[in-house]
């Protein structure tokens, strides 16, 4: 049996083609795949700058689809559940991994980065990676459970308390979902910095008290009066001038959550952070939250739709990628789907 494929191929090439659907061995379980998300992480990869995957892959983390097949040992799982996928697989028996932090494992790699994703029209997967979707989630925004998963264990990283006041660095996905996040947990005034307004006009939709568009010349007059004003800060980002922002905005005693990527090493005032007591962490995977991710979003408690910004069949998967790369600021969340 065929299945048709699309492969990253070269540099921000991609190639469609065809190969045999695999048989699901001992405790995995073929998927159909529905909808797809498009990341900046798979443009990233195809550009050459993030340092693993190998051509050709079929790229693809941000998966939702229908249970098609099972393989011998798979329990609770039947043809037609509708799923979706948390693509990080772990050796499964280090220290880490058996204290369910396989995020941790020196060993794990992720679908769709490591291993062949979810641009095909089926996926041989873990089962023991696939979490149902209740009724009121749909394929489309199953899609987004990868990504605020992510940001939901940043969250559990941080002290919130009620009332307290929260900035976040950033105007991508992540940042919008960090917004709604931490207005869920208690955040009484939430402030979103990016560069784009239509992004921003979306955070104030999303909760965001106040936001402030970085390249405004109004900006440079906001900074300083929000200096020392915030509990907590994300960056969402991840460069040298986010970072700065962050440690400049916090409060003594504030807390500091590192989530963008820079891709290499950057500058940071050490100093601010001793002198000001500051917390720092760090935020990857949370493989613990998923069950959680599934109920905000059937509880309406987050919202993924709003993010949702284009379509494109299967067929056209190129033409999404030409778009995400081209389109960055009309691109907020673009989805792929099988017809």
């Amino acid at each position: 049996m065929q299945k048709k494929v699309w492969q990253w191929t070269g540099l921000n090439e991609v190639t469609s083609t065809t190969a045999e659907r695999g048989q699901p061995g001992t405790g995995e379980a073929e998927i159909r795949i529905v909808s797809i998300g498009i990341c900046g992480t798979d443009l990233h990869i195809m550009s050459g700058h993030a340092g693993f995957g190998v051509p050709p892959l079929p790229l693809g983390h941000e998966l939702a689809g229908v249970v098609e097949r099972i393989g011998p040992g798979v329990d609770g799982w039947q043809p037609g559940d509708r799923v979706c996928i948390d693509p990080l697989i772990g050796c499964g028996v280090c220290r880490e991994c058996l204290a369910g932090s396989k995020h941790r494992c020196a060993q794990s790699g992720e679908i769709g980065l490591h291993y062949p994703g979810g641009w095909q029209e089926y996926l041989v997967a873990p089962a023991a990676n696939l979490y149902r979707l209740p009724d009121a989630v749909s394929f489309e925004e199953a899609t987004q459970a990868e990504t605020l998963h992510c940001c939901l264990g940043g969250i559990d990283k941080l002290d919130i308390r009620l009332g307290c006041h929260a900035a976040v660095i950033g105007d991508g996905p992540t940042g919008l979902y960090y917004v709604q996040l931490l207005k869920a947990a208690g955040a009484s005034k939430v402030t979103l910095f990016g560069m784009r307004d239509g992004r921003l006009e979306l955070g104030r939709r999303l909760g965001a008290d106040v936001t402030v568009n970085l390249r405004s010349p109004d900006a440079a007059a906001a900074e300083p009066e929000a200096a020392e004003t915030q509990d907590i800060a994300i960056d969402a980002a991840g460069n040298e001038a986010s970072l700065k922002l962050c440690i400049d905005l916090l409060k003594r005693g504030g807390q500091l959550l590192l989530f963008g990527l820079p891709g290499h090493p950057i500058l940071a005032d050490i100093q601010a952070v001793v002198l000001k007591e500051l917390t720092l962490s760090g935020s990857t995977n949370a493989p613990q939250v998923w069950p959680r991710v599934l109920e905000l979003m059937a509880s309406g408690s987050v919202q993924v739709k709003p993010l949702l910004s284009q379509r494109y069949p299967f067929e056209e998967l190129d033409l999404a990628i030409a778009f995400a790369r081209n389109e960055p600021d009309e691109a907020v969340k673009i989805i792929v789907s099988h017809s």
